[in-house]
């Protein structure tokens, strides 16, 4: 997990602050290294979330803006893969640490060799910015979002979901 320290900012000279802290936590095939994308369910959209937002509000603004916030990020050139780069980097040499640290051995942790380095941050990007562009296109009035919304709501996915996450609430 990458954790940014947090951040005081001053809001324009009054005695207020506003603390900031962001947290990315990326699902990391421990045995691959490589970014875990076989989850049952894409994104949480339980029962009781879907009866709260109402099949129109899923439907229509839900939906629009997924495709449209994923639109934002890839049609104009904003140095997404510089970005993330940075963010996996830091990911994948925290994960290599935990995997070593799991292992028990009493050597000093090895460093990750920069060329597989490099080669496991370019898979995650690609692989992520692949995403992004695949819901980004919207060909027909059935789009890419509206099938990860119906596996985000079927029950047989929500039933296989991590219990932590309480897909029944």
């Amino acid at each position: 997990m990458l954790q940014v320290a947090p951040v005081l900012q001053n809001l324009q000279g009054s005695n207020k602050s506003l603390i900031n802290i962001a947290y990315f936590k990326f699902d990391i095939d421990d045995i691959s290294g490589e970014l875990d994308a076989k989850r049952p369910v894409p994104f949480r959209l339980t029962p009781n979330i879907f009866e709260f937002l109402t099949t129109i509000g899923v439907c229509g603004p839900l939906t629009a803006s997924a495709i449209a916030t994923a639109r934002c990020l890839v049609q104009p050139t904003f140095q997404l893969h510089a970005i993330l780069r940075t963010i996996l980097r830091d990911e994948v040499i925290a994960d290599h640490k935990r995997q070593e640290d799991a292992e028990g051995t009493s050597q000093e942790p090895t460093d990750l060799k920069g060329e597989l380095l490099i080669k496991m941050v370019n898979h995650a990007v690609n692989a992520i910015v692949g995403r992004l562009n695949f819901l980004a296109n919207f060909d027909s009035i059935d789009s890419k979002v509206s099938t990860l919304v119906a596996a985000a709501n079927s029950h047989d996915n929500l039933c296989r979901m991590d219990p932590s996450w309480h897909p029944w609430l």
